[in-house]
Parts: C-alpha cells; structure tokens; sequence
C-alpha cells in the first residue's frame, strides 16, 4: 500500500469521524415543546419568545411554541405527555394539583408537574361596544356573551368571577369563542360582550379600539370582595386608562398570576438551562414582547407548585433561594 493511499485513508477515517461526531451531537439535541394559546394572544408571543431564546442560547435544546386553547388543555397536554412545557394560569394550575378531587377538568385526577417560573398577572377585560346594552356586569343577563374559548383559562377565570357573583351561565346565552373569534363576534354585533383573561394591551382588542369605540366594563370594590372572598388567587388589578383607544379612565378587574410550568419528566439539566436563558437575556426578551417586563427574578420561584429542582438550583445560585 503507498503513502498516498495511506493518507488518502487516513483523511477518510478523520471525515468519517468528524461526521460521526456531528450527527452524533445532532441526535444529542432534545428537542422540546411549550404549550401556549391562540395566536391573537400573549400566552402565545411569550410561548414563542421563550422557544427562540432557548433555541438560540442552549445548543442542547430546540424548543418551538405551539398554539392550544389556553390552560386547561395546556395542562391536559402535559399530562399525556403531549408537551414538555406550558403557559398557564395559577388558577386552573391550583384546581389540576391542589383542588382536583373538586375539578370538572381533570376528573379527579391530579396533574403532577413543576414551577419553573412567573410570567405577569392576567387581567380580565370585560369588553363591549360603547352605546350598547351591556353598561354593568349584572347587564349580561339574557344577552349572548363570549366567556372564552373551550378549554381556556379565561373560561374558567370567567365562570368563576360570574358565580361569584351570584351570575350563573344559565342566566345569559354563553359563546364559547377564542379571543380572535369573540372580538370578531363582538364587531359583527351577533354577541354583546366578550371575556379576555389576558395581560394588556392585549392585540385583539387593539385592533377593535382602531375601528370601534370600546368600553371596558369595571367591577366595584364589593364586587371584587365577593371574589375574592371565594377565590383568594384572584387579585384586584386595574387597566390603566388610555391603555385602548377611547377608554379614558382607569378599569378595574381582577387578575391572576401566569406561568411557565413543565412535566414531571423533564431533565433537571434541561430545567436549569431554560430558566437560565430566560433570565440571563431578558433585555432580549423585553424587546421581543413587553410581558417579559413583569417577569422579575425576584418573584420567579413565588408558587404554591413545587420548583423544579433544576429551577431551583438556579435560583439558588442567584441567591433568590437560600
């Protein structure tokens, strides 16, 4: 055998190897997925935004977004294994892993997963048209009235607020629409008020504002009393004025915190990298999507679920956690 043939294999054998090498890192890369919502909402835009700087800043990791009907299947989906991560309201959270021998989701069964971090408080908007019917949340009787989408957090944030209320879907003509088709509905005049669990400005209602004049319906302070008096997470909170085109005083409504939650079999390494990309670029994240402005370190790891252990040794090492 000559010393070309020799060098010739030799630099095959270092190809050959060099490729190995690469597929082998290629196949090496988890690839995960985040449950988000509809693609009109914020659930979603964050979702994405999370999937992009993890992608990007962990090599070991491919994240992508995908669009659900909010919460309830969010959960759903995790716990058939069916997603890796999900966006999710603490509401719907706490009745799938505290309160889910009362669930009407979850039949029952308790939903094991992970904290991983908070996102921002979700305000319900109640949105009408001005000069319309519906002036006061106790004027949805007898109307048609979009409470969400089926398997949403805003459904479920709205069937509670209502019965707290002594309002039941009994009462009026209840739409079970997503944001996109609830605003939709509204403009089109076939329903007279929408409900929307979800952080502000919210696009859809945006839009609405731009060819519509809007009100946004507020709830008293004994309103609010009685919620909270039957569910304690939902917090009192208030759209700024001026947030929407035409709405020109402050609105006041209840809210509750979102997070990012993932399924009990996702990796402590994969954990830890995720929650470490969110944090160490979120100048990048607050460019890409103003929710990330109320996503702070200091609040992160306030849950009733439990941390991550992956989550929580990042936190430790930033000294949130002791």
């Amino acid at each position: 055998m000559t010393i070309r043939t020799l060098r010739a294999l030799a630099l095959s054998g270092a190809v050959l190897s060099v490729g190995l090498m690469a597929a082998t890192s290629v196949q090496a890369q988890e690839k995960l997925s985040i449950a988000t919502a509809g693609t009109t909402g914020v659930f979603y835009a964050y979702g994405g935004a999370v999937a992009n700087i993890v992608s990007k800043y962990v090599p070991e990791i491919s994240m992508v977004a995908e669009s659900t009907g909010g919460t309830v299947e969010n959960i759903k989906m995790l716990s058939k294994a069916q997603a890796d991560l999900a966006t999710v309201s603490a509401d719907v959270a706490h009745e799938a892993y505290i309160d889910y021998a009362n669930s009407r989701h979850f039949r029952g069964k308790k939903v094991e997963m992970y904290g991983l971090f908070n996102m921002y408080q979700q305000p319900h908007h109640i949105v009408t048209l001005q000069g319309g019917r519906v002036n006061d949340i106790n004027d949805i009787r007898s109307r048609r009235v979009v409470v969400g989408a089926p398997g949403s957090g805003t459904e479920v944030k709205t069937r509670m607020m209502l019965e707290s209320l002594g309002i039941t879907y009994r009462d009026f003509r209840p739409e079970f629409l997503t944001f996109t088709e609830g605003v939709e509905a509204l403009q089109d005049g076939t329903v007279e008020a929408v409900f929307l669990g979800v952080n502000y400005p919210a696009p859809a209602i945006m839009s609405l504002a731009m060819t519509n004049p809007v009100s946004l319906l507020s709830l008293t302070d004994a309103q609010i009393g009685a919620v909270q008096q039957k569910y304690p997470f939902l917090n009192k909170a208030v759209i700024p004025a001026d947030t929407y085109k035409g709405v020109s005083e402050d609105t006041q409504t209840v809210s509750v915190q979102t997070l990012v939650v993932s399924s009990s079999t996702l990796s402590e390494e994969a954990a830890y990298q995720i929650v470490k990309a969110v944090f160490e670029h979120k100048d990048e994240l607050e460019n890409i999507n103003h929710a990330f402005r109320q996503t702070t370190l200091e609040s992160a790891a306030d849950t009733f679920l439990p941390l991550h252990p992956g989550a929580a040794r990042y936190y430790r090492e930033v000294g949130v956690l002791d």
